[in-house]
């Protein structure tokens, strides 16, 4: 042994610099998109072993002759617990120190130095996986090199932090070899993690950018969420979990490997001020003015960034210079309307400077981060104009007009960086046009509707207090049947959405909050998904994330296949089919032929392996719908009446002359449903008795779940509400919320004398109001509703 030649092991990573796009403010929000790009400078970490490897000198990973089955062998050799390890940081004297291992195995600086904490937590939290995965530890040294800063030391503010962290846990990964057990969003959480541990992590968009490389759409995790569970969760069970909120999608512009996009069509440029400004400061200084009385503009500038960022990725995801300019402007302005609700320095004059210039020479530009100094960004297209194909004259305009940029740059004092975009470095999914758009827009506009929650069709409806019927809180029984299951609680989260990255993200926090207080929850439509597979994970997470009871969806378009398709995609307990005409009509990408729905319903029902609930949107269903729906074979029917989100409006919005805008407010009211479908009317006689009635559209609080139970639904579907309540109280107020509602649901039925579901249906109610006048023209007795319990 003593013969044999001693070598040391080096496994090692790089990682990329940031620039932030658009939506750098409104990021740090939980749930709010940006876009950023890595850049072309690199931060490298080398981790060398204190050990005996054949494989001498090659970064693990970056080429030949070092394999993670070396690094992983290496690593597992014996522990000597009186050796320590170096960190070393070239040019940054405040990150060096040595480490040693305490009693329990873990690295322990010897000194602490604030420039070493992310490296530190970065050994820590590698380590914890490798002992999940039966490695024991080893010392080692580590290595950092930068080129993200000037060689003067000057910072650009290209996200060091983030490079280090990313750039040291991919090295950690690859020197315990354990790098390709975890997938690149897993990776992503993994460097989340560290930077909490490290005490510092904003957003973590720069994590992302670092991590994914090439231009990314982001939105960034709910960290009081993280935070709460890297208290309490084992790592490796963190890092697999799915996280509200965060998502990373891949945008396919400025990419030389981009097959939609000429690697030529737009170019950015990087100017910088001269000036360092502190993210940190800049940021908390904004979050402290928007928790005071401007709350509500605020939030209008999420709202407007959200927008605003998503069609600029629209825009640079077709190269459509002219849309570019369009919407990094509005990027802009909405910088400067923060700045002024905050009082913040957002835009200093050098960077209006950088801006302005670039603009005359036809690019789009605005400040990048922060901003209080650091750098602009100019895009450009070939040509300086819209052009989105390269030839020789195209490429000598576009050089013409960025030296002529650079050198007005050089005049106001605003360095020119020789910066590119790199090269992706993982796997995220494509940024999804059109048809994801439009998913995102229906949350977006139906949230806005929810914001005031105004008097509907509710409150036309009273119960007679009657002062000495109640019953014992105790002795409620809010059980009811649906679909021949049992349900402990008589309302559900329904359907809302899915179809792109932030609905996906929407659909699991809803499940977990569906799980955690045992209701029901229903998909949204899962068109995308059949259509596109790889969308199929924003809504199995549905499934993956509650083992309750869960409806798929679909609508009267797809074909029996793709319904029982549906259903094994979320191992469904039973199918929706929702029927939105009105939608339909208004939605400016809209089915116009409805003549074969009734047809391909009936044909759905039959194919189903689990029961069927045949749904509306919105708009109501009359007593003659549900007439010809149980003739069809439907046995269970939502009704799901005005009151609540409105698709007819949330279409027009999408219509940019709203020209259906007298549709808004169309259809019945579910109240209106209820005594029209359930036996108070003189249309069709007494109840449905072959058909169960479920309620939804625009209940707002247990009360209307109450009313609706008392009008004879076997059930209550909520989803604006609870949409609402995820937004502005995250998944931890929304299990808060639901669990209080079961309590005063309980309370309430105590309160009309009701042991049971069933006995809601004997309380008196009063009419009143325009709900009172239409269920006259509809033949409903008021007298004898208001007088049931007799």
């Amino acid at each position: 042994m003593a013969e044999r030649e001693q070598h040391r092991m080096i496994a090692g990573a790089q990682a990329p610099g940031k620039l932030y796009v658009a939506g750098e403010y409104a990021v740090v929000e939980h749930g709010h998109p940006a876009i950023l790009v890595a850049v072309n400078r690199m931060l490298t970490v080398r981790v060398t072993g204190h050990g005996e490897n054949p494989g001498e000198g090659a970064l693990s990973g970056d080429a030949p002759g070092n394999t993670q089955g070396e690094s992983a062998a290496a690593a597992s050799l014996p522990l000597d617990s009186r050796a320590t390890g170096n960190i070393r940081s070239q040019g940054h004297d405040e990150a060096a120190t040595t480490w040693h291992r305490d009693a329990h195995g873990r690295c322990v600086p010897d000194e602490e130095r604030p420039g070493a904490a992310y490296l530190v937590a970065a050994i820590q939290c590698v380590e914890e996986l490798a002992h999940a995965a039966g490695i024991g530890p080893h010392i080692f040294d580590i290595d950092v090199t930068s080129d993200l800063d000037d060689v003067s030391g000057r910072k650009y503010g290209l996200g060091s932090s983030a490079a280090v962290t990313v750039a040291a846990m991919r090295a950690l990964l690859r020197f315990y070899g354990l790098e390709s057990a975890f997938e690149p969003i897993e990776q992503y959480k993994l460097a989340f993690a560290i930077a909490c541990r490290a005490g510092n992590v904003g957003s973590g968009g720069d994590l992302a950018a670092s991590l994914f490389g090439g231009c990314i759409r982001f939105c960034s995790p709910d960290r009081d969420w993280v935070g709460q569970r890297l208290d309490d969760t084992a790592l490796p069970e963190l890092i697999r979990m799915s996280w509200p909120d965060l998502s990373v999608t891949r945008l396919p512009v400025f990419d030389s490997d981009s097959v939609t996009v000429s690697p030529a069509a737009l170019r950015l440029l990087v100017g910088w001020t001269g000036k360092p400004a502190s993210t940190a400061d800049l940021v908390t200084n904004v979050q402290h003015h928007s928790t005071d009385e401007r709350e509500r503009r605020y939030r209008e500038f999420l709202e407007h960034s959200d927008r605003c960022v998503d069609a600029l990725c629209e825009a640079l995801a077709q190269s459509d210079m002219a849309a570019v300019r369009e919407h990094i402007a509005q990027a802009r302005e909405l910088l400067h309307g923060l700045s002024s609700l905050t009082g913040t320095l957002i835009e200093t004059p050098r960077l209006t400077a950088l801006v302005e210039t670039a603009i005359a020479h036809g690019a789009a530009a605005k400040s990048s981060g922060a901003g209080g100094g650091d750098c602009g960004i100019a895009i450009i297209g070939v040509g300086g104009a819209d052009r989105s194909a390269a030839d020789e004259s195209d490429a000598e305009s576009t050089e013409s007009a960025v030296s002529a940029i650079f050198q007005d740059w050089r005049l106001a004092g605003i360095e020119p960086l020789d910066l590119a975009v790199c090269a992706p470095l993982a796997k995220a999914p494509q940024w999804q046009t059109k048809r994801s758009s439009r998913k995102d827009d229906h949350v977006r506009l139906a949230l806005q509707q929810h914001e005031q929650e105004p008097a509907n069709a509710f409150d036309d409806v009273r119960f007679v207090h009657h002062a000495l019927c109640g019953v014992s809180v105790s002795q409620v029984d809010m059980s009811t049947t649906v679909c021949s299951s049992r349900w402990e609680l008589p309302f559900y989260i329904n359907a809302m959405t899915g179809g792109s990255q932030r609905t996906g993200t929407i659909n699991a926090a809803l499940a977990r909050a569906a799980q955690a207080t045992g209701i029901a929850i229903a998909s949204g439509s899962q068109h995308a998904a059949l259509r596109d597979p790889e969308l199929a994970a924003t809504f199995t997470a549905i499934r993956e994330q509650s083992q309750g009871f869960v409806f798929a969806n679909v609508g009267p378009t797809v074909t029996p296949q793709q319904a029982v398709q549906a259903v094994a995609m979320l191992n469904a307990n039973a199918l929706q089919i929702h029927v939105n005409l009105a939608q339909e009509i208004v939605m400016p990408e809209g089915n116009r032929d409805f003549s074969g729905w009734p047809r391909r319903i009936r044909e759905i029902i039959a194919a189903s392996p689990v029961p069927v609930v045949v749904k509306e949107v919105g708009f109501g269903m009359s007593r003659r719908s549900v007439e010809q729906l149980a003739a069809l074979g439907a046995r269970t029917v939502d009704v799901s009446g005005r009151g609540g989100t409105d698709f007819a409006a949330i279409e027009n919005s999408r219509r940019s002359a709203r020209e259906y805008g007298y549709l808004d407010g169309w259809g019945q009211s579910t109240v209106m449903c209820l005594l029209d479908c359930c036996g108070f009317g003189a249309s069709g006689g007494g109840p449905l008795g072959s058909v169960d009635i479920l309620a939804s559209g625009g209940v707002r609080n247990p009360l209307d779940v109450v009313t609706s139970l008392a009008l004879g639904a076997k059930a209550v579907g909520v989803s604006g509400h609870f949409l609402r309540v995820l937004e502005d109280r995250g998944e931890s107020g929304l299990v808060d919320e639901i669990n209080a509602w079961s309590e005063q649901l309980r309370s309430l039925m105590a309160l009309l004398g009701a042991s049971t579901v069933a006995d809601l249906q004997h309380t008196d109610l009063l009419l009143g109001g325009t709900t009172l006048e239409q269920a006259t023209l509809l033949g409903v007795d008021a007298a004898a509703l208001a007088h049931r319990s007799a």
